[in-house]
């Protein structure tokens, strides 16, 4: 087995069949299915499925094409290493951002980079915490912003804000008062993402604490943008931090209250595999995280408080 047969193997399972992989990597067709069959006689099993409509990896090849992109990410985070060693910061940094950080750190983050350092590349993943933890745990992302997650098992985690998550509704239902106490969510019809999803677990878990079970959800929605829309038009209220709404709230779209007895809180940090080196691009990146996250809570556009 060589780096070559790992290449073609993956570029053959992300195009779905053996021609339109061959036509990216600009080499014949047969040559390609050659390296393919080596790969198979060496593991003694078939990894992709031929048919007309193409090539679907077998269950073996699943498992293999898991340990071939951490294969191909680490000799890429090797060359980079190398590269930089010397001279300018260059390489390719995999983040993983939460749906409800995206809106507030994703642009601030991508414009720093590209004035101050030129030679990376960002690859920003927006999804679910869940998700963005088995990419991290399988070599997929160099660093991931999660919740309330303490170090330990093979992660390095840097704490970088706690913040308070508040009752979203829409504008036309002016609050009497800028606070809501938890037990009054349950009279009300709540719109939340569903299971695992983070948020959903903070307040279902408070639930139980205060009322011996979670609050009844109207509707669940995993998208943020969809979320938003339906509170905005009435249908219901949600439960997100500040900084998730910003924009909503500026314009009027939007009405908040904090929750009380009990707050219900989260803990945002950036965490990392501690088995894996850092490039000097990743190490930048990291750095440049932490001072844009402080930054923002500074001027208020991130409603928080650092951690202790």
């Amino acid at each position: 087995m060589d780096i070559r047969q790992i290449r073609y193997f993956v570029a053959i399972a992300d195009a779905g069949s053996f021609s339109a992989a061959a036509r990216s990597l600009r080499i014949a067709q047969p040559a390609l299915s050659q390296h393919v069959m080596a790969l198979e006689k060496e593991f003694g099993t078939r990894l992709l499925d031929r048919s007309a409509r193409g090539a679907s990896l077998t269950p073996a090849g699943e498992v293999f094409r898991e340990h071939a992109l951490v294969v191909l990410r680490d000799l890429e985070l090797a060359r980079d290493a190398v590269s930089s060693s010397g001279g300018a910061i260059v390489g390719r940094v995999a983040i993983g951002l939460p749906t409800t950080v995206t809106p507030v750190l994703a642009m601030p983050l991508v414009e720093e980079a590209f004035s101050l350092l030129p030679g990376v590349t960002l690859h920003l993943v927006e999804s679910h915490t869940g998700f963005l933890r088995e990419l991290m745990d399988s070599g997929r992302l160099d660093l991931a912003l999660l919740f309330n997650i303490d170090a330990g098992n093979g992660l390095i985690v840097d704490p970088l804000i706690i913040e308070e998550m508040h009752l979203i509704s829409t504008s036309t239902s002016q609050p009497a008062s800028p606070e809501i106490n938890f037990a009054d969510l349950y009279a009300l019809d709540m719109l939340m993402a569903s299971q695992p999803h983070n948020l959903r677990q903070l307040l279902d878990s408070s639930g139980n604490l205060v009322m011996g079970r979670p609050p009844e959800i109207k509707a669940e929605i995993d998208s943020l943008p969809t979320l938003k829309r339906m509170v905005c038009a009435g249908l219901g209220h949600t439960i997100l931090p500040l900084a998730t709404v910003h924009e909503e709230l500026e314009s009027g779209e939007l009405s908040v209250r904090k929750i009380v007895n009990p707050t219900i809180e989260r803990r945002t940090g950036m965490v990392r595999l501690a088995h894996r080196p850092q490039t000097r691009a990743q190490q930048a990146i990291a750095d440049m995280i932490r001072s844009l996250v402080a930054q923002l809570i500074e001027a208020r556009k991130w409603a928080g408080r650092a951690p202790d």
